[in-house]
């Protein structure tokens, strides 16, 4: 196996993993929206963060289950798979990833996950109910499960920070799957179409006015376009602040770009 070591490899095997599924949800009609530092990448950039080395992208609950049931059958014909915690890759998360068949990326700090590949994330987006009570409560226990989930796949290491190794010791007590369970059935609980304000369950808490995700804009990254939300700018300010200052030097650091490989049997 040949392994990646330039970034900007990397980078490209992931825009066109990208471009295809770009391509796939406007023929079938399915939104879409960059997300987190790959939406900030294209405002900012008009492509990739510098250091930055996957691509993020958001979709309605709708759009989600539309794409998850659509997609695995272009993927197959275009050398690409979706993995989740319902297929084999398992990925044991809440979200889902398109990956490149032609590629092996190893994730070693995770201890049950399979090998899988260069990918692109994709968020679902769910509803949060309107009173201000209920919607901070549910916001603030599913995000208390997702960091669970996540540490429950972490495995311990003694370099990790006094918080997360605590937080890996306290999850090996809960079951990944039924946790990831119980967060998708909460998540599923207020229906995307019916609710005025969403979030991420799978990532943080920031909350979104849906109005802020009623169209979706063209926007240049790289070479190409891809869509955004129309309150994009609300969007990154409710997650980041001012997104737009750069982070201190020693943030600036990928962190995908080890133990990435081309299969033998590939063209890479």
């Amino acid at each position: 196996m040949r392994e990646i070591v330039e970034l900007d490899e990397l980078k490209m095997l992931e825009l066109d993993i990208m471009k295809k599924i770009h391509l796939f949800c406007a023929e079938q009609n399915i939104n879409y929206y960059l997300s987190y530092g790959t939406l900030i990448g294209a405002v900012r950039h008009n492509g990739f963060i510098p250091w930055d080395d996957d691509i993020d992208i958001h979709m309605p609950r709708p759009d989600y289950e539309k794409f998850l049931k659509t997609f695995p059958d272009f993927a197959k014909q275009n050398g690409l798979m979706v993995v989740n915690r319902n297929t084999k890759p398992y990925y044991g998360r809440c979200f889902s990833k398109v990956i490149d068949v032609n590629t092996l990326l190893v994730e070693p700090q995770y201890k049950t996950d399979d090998p899988i590949g260069v990918f692109v994330d994709i968020w679902p987006l769910d509803g949060l109910p309107d009173g201000k009570t209920k919607r901070n409560f549910y916001n603030r226990y599913t995000s208390f499960l997702a960091k669970l989930i996540l540490a429950s796949s972490m495995k311990y290491d003694k370099n990790l920070s006094f918080f997360k190794r605590t937080a890996i010791v306290f999850a090996k007590s809960f079951k990944p799957h039924k946790l990831l369970t119980k967060l998708e059935s909460i998540a599923k609980k207020f229906p995307f179409d019916s609710c005025n304000f969403i979030k991420c369950y799978s990532s943080g808490r920031s909350i979104f006015k849906k109005e802020e995700f009623s169209e979706k804009v063209l926007i240049r990254f790289e070479d190409t376009e891809f869509y955004a939300p129309v309150g994009y700018d609300s969007v990154l300010r409710k997650i980041y602040g001012d997104y737009m200052e750069l982070p201190p030097l020693e943030s600036r650091k990928p962190h995908h770009i080890m133990n990435t490989y081309y299969k033998e049997n590939s063209d890479g």
